[in-house]
């Protein structure tokens, strides 16, 4: 469990900074592989007047698409759940 624990401490401490001072490969990981960056800047430019409409309107389409396939996939698995003491 202790590597575990490090994986999520990475992922913590990725999460500490705006996702613009790391470089294209690791700024796109952070956003849409593990969205830490994108809850950590988006707010962060709101509070500081820094928030472009483009990226206002990157973070509600990326929420909406995010929130739909949780849905679908919890659908999904209620479809096919047979219950467990099957």
């Amino acid at each position: 469990m202790e590597h575990v624990l490090e994986l999520f401490e990475g992922i913590y401490q990725t999460g500490r900074w705006p996702i613009g001072v790391y470089p294209g490969w690791l700024r796109y990981s952070v956003t849409f592989l593990v969205p830490v960056g994108l809850a950590v800047t988006v707010p962060a430019q709101a509070l500081t007047s820094r928030l472009h409409w483009q990226t206002m309107l990157m973070a509600v389409a990326f929420a909406v698409a995010l929130f739909a396939f949780t849905r679908w996939f919890w659908r999904f698995g209620l479809r096919r759940y047979s219950g467990a003491s099957a």
